[in-house]
């Protein structure tokens, strides 16, 4: 006979921050992303949406963070969260993110929200990992490391995106950068025309403002905390292009870019990822990620014109769970019959499409996200 060894998995329990002074601090500890510091959490509590700051324990030991939003849902005062860069661990162990998962779903249902829903904007420390509550979508993003020493990073862009920079150049374009909130509505602008031009190429439809609750207001107090910043390419007093850049330390992630008609005759685009590549290296950053694409095959444009630039594909997931608490959670059977919808390949996508817009109508008018 043998002894039998167990060995005792310790529970991970969540704690919330009501004064998280040196919220920042753990953050840089646990890898944590721009979307989870005290700058964002700041500029996009408003009204009824408030901080929420959490700490992942196993013992006496923290192992995790995350920091996001609680958000009341339409014409209610049932509650959910969202946070928009998932959980930060410094750990790569899926067992611990499944635990920590599975502690701020029960955390969730303790505390009566009815929703989670992780984000995975400047995902750094991200671990695949199934969990029974959580419907995970897979996502990516590019990112430039700027370790690297310049000339690798400059030989790093495509030969041809290099050559229509300095083209570019020659013919007037010049960079700059700006912390004038004034120039907020010339983005949008832009944002639009970007939009309108994608769409008479035959790009399907997408939502510009992706990151939700983040608008004027938001972008304006970003910028005058000097917590984001303008950066242009323009002609002869013209802009062109423009990409608001949000930075922490020396972190840097490109939120919203557009480009006028005339910008893309003349590369605009390129000067503008190009220059804040290098700028941000002069200045010693540590990396710049320039955020993802659109997961429908008919922004593969896009996706072919980031992947020229060099930088690095970083794989992450955006995780939602199914509703958790009365009287939410009554909508649970329509919920998952969307989903199987989704899931389901042999249907083809004219008969699901339909379905899957009524679901979703009917699920917007209780749900905000």
């Amino acid at each position: 006979m043998y002894p039998f060894f167990t060995e005792t998995v310790m529970e991970v329990f969540v704690g919330r921050c009501n004064n998280p002074g040196n919220w920042d601090e753990a953050l840089e500890n646990f890898k944590g992303g721009l979307f989870m510091t005290t700058a964002w959490l700041s500029a996009i509590s408003k009204n009824d949406r408030k901080p929420v700051c959490l700490k992942f324990y196993q013992g006496d030991k923290l192992v995790a963070v995350a920091g996001g939003i609680e958000v009341f849902f339409l014409s209610s005062q049932n509650k959910q969260l969202l946070f928009y860069s998932g959980i930060a661990s410094r750990s790569a162990d899926p067992s611990l993110t499944k635990r920590c998962k599975e502690a701020l779903y029960n955390y969730a249902r303790k505390e009566g929200y009815q929703r989670i829903t992780l984000k995975s904007y400047d995902n750094q420390s991200h671990v695949p990992v199934k969990t029974r509550n959580f419907r995970e979508t897979q996502r990516l993003e590019y990112v430039f490391d700027l370790h690297k020493n310049k000339d690798t990073i400059i030989k790093s862009f495509d030969k041809d995106l290099r050559r229509r920079v300095r083209k570019a150049k020659r013919e007037g374009v010049v960079f700059r950068k700006s912390n004038s909130p004034e120039l907020t509505e010339q983005l949008f602008k832009l944002i639009d025309e970007t939009y309108n031009i994608r769409q008479s190429k035959g790009y399907s439809n997408y939502y510009h403002l992706y990151l939700p609750f983040f608008n004027r207001p938001e972008i304006n107090e970003l910028i005058n905390n000097a917590n984001a910043t303008f950066y242009i390419a323009e002609r002869e007093k013209e802009i062109l292009s423009m990409q608001l850049v949000l930075t922490w330390g020396k972190r840097a992630y490109g939120i919203l870019m557009g480009t006028s008609s005339e910008g893309y005759k003349v590369g605009a685009p390129s000067v503008i990822l190009y220059e804040i590549s290098c700028t941000l290296k002069d200045q010693d950053y540590l990396y710049y990620n320039i955020g993802g694409v659109p997961r429908s095959i008919k922004h593969i444009g896009v996706r072919n014109f980031k992947d020229t630039l060099g930088a690095t594909r970083v794989k992450s997931a955006e995780e939602v769970t199914n509703f958790i608490n009365p009287p939410r959670i009554f909508l649970n059977p329509l919920l998952y019959f969307k989903w199987f919808l989704e899931d389901h390949r042999v249907l083809p996508w004219q008969i699901k499409k339909p379905i899957i817009h009524s679901i979703d109508r009917r699920l917007k008018k209780r749900d905000p996200l």
